[in-house]
């Protein structure tokens, strides 16, 4: 009843904060919005004819398929906004279920899966977006738990069924598996793992493989080695990346979860214990995936924090067999109360600042005009430039072809794409910018809210049509650069 009562009050915070736009808070979400679409049309948004002027799209539908299937029943809008909430909030159970497996105590079990659930990485980048992660990241745990269960019959078989269902919603279960890897072969050096564990390990790693590369082929075999960095332009990969700091893995995991779950891995990592060999797996493994690149930081940091938080429950228990043993015992519940609360507020507060800034940049009700407002004025075949931030809100919204967005797969010469649009917002020349929209046949260009306008502003070749907080400039037709000889 604990933990219902905890996955309620977490369900209950994250729908306020998400009720206070009617939008969502990243241009990603919209391209779910547009697959969940899609398929209550009776079709797979798999061959978008409006991302980069004409794409194909591969990713798992799963997750658009399970919104699409509880659209039936309520109203879109209402599960875009409440569903993907409602599964992040799950993460509640598996985050007890695991501390208490390693503690024994249920107050400290409740009190690590409020924790795990408020995690900033996790509770800010999930609130407003219509994101696979939602469901994925509880999906992870709640493998992490079942695996810790085997060999038990019941729970191989809900672990065999869980994998099967994780596999096909998120390329994530890579990671889960390769957890499992370091797992097995800690447990194999100190001889401590069943032949259950063995046979149960590697089908898994195998078969998560063989299933990933039979759904990311196409990408694989397009991109080669670079699929792992999902062909992301190099100039915003190396920006991307080169802004984490220590202080960001504090803030977006908490000092609490952080200093905590840091101190039981030096403690237990070592130890014969299950629990924290399953944990310390976990942490070890994206720890070197975010050194090497090999995850985007949010999700590193959504794992990293969870984890470490699960483990913060295992150094809360060592803090109150001490405090037992001491003169002060009878104050234990005080003690124990301030310090939990202390824990909380490490959490609590990176999670108002980073959800007031996330809703600050969702996109507002004068953009959203803007947008379905292009799409009733111009053409079908209106190509309309913008940033990658901003790429699948003209798809979804104006319902027009974009340039470029944040889905970079399958694009060739990426890299020559990007610059040339981020090129036509620094650019003083006006011949210049006429050269790059023909070059990609487009016809209206968007200055983002928070953006500089650009040099070229409202010139012979270039009419701003719009100019709020957002700037829409038109190309002229007869507007062409030609060679002189």
């Amino acid at each position: 009843m604990g933990a219902i009562a905890v996955f309620l009050l977490v369900l209950a915070v994250r729908l306020f904060a998400a009720f206070q736009t009617p939008y969502y808070s990243s241009d990603e979400s919209y391209l779910h919005v547009r697959a969940v679409e899609n398929i209550l049309e009776g079709k797979l948004l798999w061959n978008d004819p409006l991302g980069y002027g004409g794409r194909t799209l591969v990713m798992s539908p799963l997750f658009d398929a399970i919104l699409a299937l509880f659209s039936l029943i309520m109203p879109i809008d209402l599960v875009l906004k409440i569903m993907p909430n409602i599964f992040s909030s799950l993460l509640v159970i598996p985050a007890f279920l695991i501390s208490y497996k390693i503690t024994k105590i249920a107050w400290i079990s409740l009190s690590s899966a409020l924790l795990a659930s408020l995690v900033p990485a996790f509770f800010s980048n999930t609130f407003n977006q219509v994101t696979p992660l939602t469901l994925a990241i509880p999906t992870f745990f709640f493998l992490a738990y079942a695996w810790l269960r085997v060999p038990e019959k019941t729970w191989v078989i809900i672990f065999l069924s869980l994998l099967l269902f994780f596999v096909f919603l998120h390329p994530l279960s890579i990671v889960f598996v390769l957890s499992i890897g370091i797992y097995i072969t800690f447990t194999a050096l100190e001889q401590n793992a069943t032949t259950a564990e063995y046979e149960l390990g590697l089908f898994s790693i195998f078969f998560t493989l063989w299933a990933q590369f039979l759904l990311y082929k196409k990408l694989i075999i397009f991109h080669g080695i670079s699929v792992i960095w999902q062909n992301i332009p190099k100039e915003l990969l190396s920006s991307f990346y080169s802004q984490i700091t220590m202080w960001d893995a504090i803030w977006q995991i908490g000092i609490a979860p952080l200093t905590g779950g840091t101190f039981a891995l030096y403690r237990t990592a070592f130890k014969k214990q299950k629990e924290t060999q399953l944990l310390f797996s976990i942490t070890l493994v994206s720890i070197v995936m975010l050194w090497f690149k090999l995850i985007d930081f949010t999700t590193g940091f959504m794992l990293l924090g969870i984890t470490l938080t699960l483990l913060f429950a295992q150094r809360t228990s060592y803090f109150v067999k001490f405090i037992l043993e001491t003169k002060i015992a009878k104050y234990c519940a005080i003690i124990m109360t301030i310090l939990l609360l202390s824990a909380l507020s490490t959490v609590v507060y990176p999670d108002y600042i980073e959800t007031q800034k996330q809703l600050t940049n969702t996109i507002t009700q004068e953009e959203i005009s803007v947008l379905t407002g292009l799409g009733d004025e111009t053409s079908q075949n209106a190509t309309i430039i913008a940033p990658p931030t901003y790429g699948n809100y003209i798809t979804a919204l104006a319902q027009r072809k974009n340039v470029i967005d944040k889905y970079y797969f399958l694009i060739p010469e990426i890299n020559e794409r990007y610059k040339d649009v981020m090129r036509l917002y620094k650019t003083s020349f006006e011949t210049e910018a006429v050269e790059l929209f023909d070059k990609y046949s487009a016809t209206h260009l968007i200055v983002p809210p928070g953006m500089k306008d650009v040099k070229y502003a409202d010139s012979k070749c270039f009419k701003r049509i719009h100019a709020t907080n957002i700037i829409v400039y038109k190309k002229d037709p007869n507007c062409k650069v030609k060679a002189v000889t």
